[in-house]
């Protein structure tokens, strides 16, 4: 399934009868794709002749050492300044750039050099806080990626490795400490989602159907 083309085919049929703008919330587990699919959303959309930006929830939290410090995985909500992230999204609401310091995976710090986000048609919000309940009813389109846990883990070991630079033994020790935090935090905020989508270790999606899931995952899939 080509996930980005098809999402965006849906945002700009729901642009015909309403007015920018526009929100999308891609939300699951860490590593399962999520930025890669904002990034390849928005390209599609600028295909249909949409314009789109996007922004990670990483941008909005505490670095890796201040949280480690404070013994708190990024899946805790208080590692989230979530007040920082409703002033980025009401101002693009209201029409108004602003800027935010993109989070890096591997240093675990946030770049001094700020983005500036520019008031689009739509705007992509991705990470594992953009359904946090403070947010997620400023959200039009909500997507729930997820997996069984066994691929969850095996999707973040890998990663914590690739792009953090972990050894293997701290990879698996850090997915242990997180697992906790993302079924308490992160993974019931599914029960909100619009489309939930299913993705296997090579970063391949699918519609999950009403006998794969709970019913408070149960959505319609698009046309």
């Amino acid at each position: 399934m080509d996930l980005p083309q098809t999402l965006a085919t849906r945002v700009r049929s729901s642009l015909e009868s309403r007015p920018p703008p526009f929100l999308v919330a891609i939300c699951g587990w860490a590593d399962t794709g999520k930025s890669t699919l904002a990034a390849r959303l928005c390209a599609a959309l600028g295909r249909l002749c949409v314009g789109a930006g996007s922004i990670s929830t990483d941008d909005f939290m505490r670095d890796r050492a201040e949280r480690n410090a404070l013994g708190i995985s990024g899946y805790d909500l208080r590692s989230l300044d979530v007040q920082a992230l409703q002033g980025a999204l009401t101002r693009f609401v209201d029409r108004e750039p602003f800027s935010v310091h993109p989070y890096d995976n591997r240093t675990g710090t946030k770049n001094p050099r700020p983005k500036t986000v520019r008031p689009e048609e739509v705007l992509v919000v991705e990470g594992i806080h953009s359904l946090h309940a403070d947010v997620a009813h400023r959200m039009d389109l909500k997507v729930f990626i997820d997996a069984d846990e066994a691929t969850l883990r095996q999707m973040r070991h890998r990663a914590n490795m690739l792009k953090r630079g972990m050894t293997a033994n701290d990879a698996a020790a850090r997915i242990s400490s997180e697992w906790e935090d993302y079924t308490v935090s992160v993974g019931p905020r599914i029960g909100v989602a619009d489309l939930v989508v299913q993705v296997d270790p090579d970063f391949n999606y699918r519609w999950l159907d009403g006998a794969a899931r709970p019913p408070a995952r149960a959505v319609t899939p698009p046309p």
